[in-house]
């Protein structure tokens, strides 16, 4: 069978009515953080989904009890593998009406998850499942990964395939993307930077050391100093490094039941201790190391400007950046078949979100992009929806996608 006529066939086996059942019924199926069952009824769904498709599948348990979802059309040959990568888990529902009661209005699904990303996880499954229909015989593997954890930052999931397998040749997330090829992302690393100083009575505030104080020097001298050198650092495709300062929190000890609400007094010290937590989201053109190294260099200056203040700074949840470049034929491969079945050029473009598309690229060593539909912009909302009309598009360019990296063997 030509590719021309397999492009064909996959075009009319899409089912815009089943692919949008589909992803109605992950939606249905609560996966939120907070749930005690977290993921393990969206793992079973799916299985169970592939099994009836006669698709080979399984659970690959990664802790606590919970699963990944793997599913595998074997190749024939020894061609090029490729991985379908998407988290099965989503926020909690949060302020959100009927969460979990998947409603078309206006051309568009709501229900939690429905962008974040049931829908990028539920058009990679039905593009195997119309491969698998169709008969196809790839010549390398074509692997679907339903990952636990990402919306925890610690990424479990995906950390336990880079650790344990199944690893593929080359890979594409189903983030959110609106459709278009998402080359690049930027890193997203959490830093814990805390403060001791001493406390002592609030009448003599002399005589003890603020570590508060000093947390406020560190701030400004981020805000000052290290942001504006980040601003210089400007990628073409994700822009500049940016730094957030996203909490802080800081007492005596004598104060830590007043914060916790757990006591009404509040007693009037100096505040010994201090803590602030940062993220700051890097370009592909930095190295973890060098940012982490930045962070150290601000808190070693508070040290020598306030010699009775001890700093430490710890690295916390790591978010690799990614990048993969745009001569290869992965992206090749999805900006061509975004071409034929959307019927526009899209160019390249770059995220300031993040992935699990950095972990495989970072320490897998596996060439990555992210790829799906939806929009990032209404994802964790109270009004988070998805636009019908990219459902089925987003299955057609998987399924071609998976033809043209993975080929297909002669009859």
């Amino acid at each position: 069978m030509t590719m021309d006529n397999l492009t064909k066939k996959v075009d009319e086996a899409v089912d815009t009515e089943e692919v949008l059942q589909v992803v109605k019924d992950l939606i249905a199926t609560p996966s939120y953080t907070s749930l005690e069952e977290r993921e393990t009824l969206i793992a079973q769904h799916l299985l169970e989904l592939f099994e009836a498709e006669g698709i080979d599948a399984y659970l690959q348990e990664v802790k606590d009890g919970r699963s990944n979802i793997i599913a595998t059309l074997k190749g024939e040959e020894n061609g090029t593998s490729l991985m379908f990568n998407g988290h099965i888990d989503t926020v909690n529902p949060f302020g959100m009406e009927d969460p979990f009661n998947p409603v078309v209005k206006d051309g568009k699904l709501y229900g939690r998850g429905s962008t974040d990303m049931k829908a990028g996880v539920g058009t990679m499954a039905y593009a195997l499942i119309v491969l698998k229909r169709l008969g196809v015989k790839l010549k390398g593997d074509l692997v679907f990964a339903g990952v636990i954890d990402e919306e925890s930052s610690e990424s479990a999931g995906t950390h336990h395939i880079v650790d344990h397998g199944p690893k593929t040749d080359v890979a594409i997330i189903g983030e959110p993307t609106k459709l278009n090829t998402v080359a690049a992302h930027k890193g997203c690393d959490y830093f814990e930077i805390t403060f001791n100083g001493w406390s002592n009575h609030s009448s003599v505030p002399e005589n003890g050391v603020s570590a508060i104080s000093a947390a406020a020097e560190f701030v400004k001298k981020v805000e000052n100093q290290m942001m504006p050198e980040y601003a210089k650092l400007d990628h073409p495709l994700v822009g500049s490094p940016t730094i957030n300062i996203g909490a802080i929190q800081g007492c005596s000890i004598d104060n830590l039941p007043y914060l916790k609400g757990e006591n009404e007094s509040f007693v009037g010290t100096v505040p010994g201790y201090c803590k602030v937590i940062m993220d700051i989201r890097w370009t592909p053109y930095q190295k973890i190391e060098e940012v982490f190294n930045d962070v150290k260099e601000v808190a070693k200056l508070i040290e020598q400007e306030r010699p009775d203040v001890k700093v430490e700074v710890k690295h916390i949840f790591p978010h690799p950046a990614m990048e993969i470049a745009a001569d290869h034929p992965l992206v090749q491969s999805v900006q061509k078949n975004i071409k034929d079945i959307i019927g526009e050029e899209r160019p390249l473009q770059g995220e300031p979100f993040w992935g699990d598309s950095g972990l495989l690229y970072a320490h897998a060593n596996i060439p990555t992009l992210m790829f799906g539909p939806g929009d990032i912009a209404v994802a964790h909302s109270d009004n988070e929806y998805m636009e019908v009309d990219q459902l089925a598009p987003a299955a057609k360019i998987y399924a071609l996608t998976a033809l043209d990296i993975c080929g297909v063997s002669e009859d």
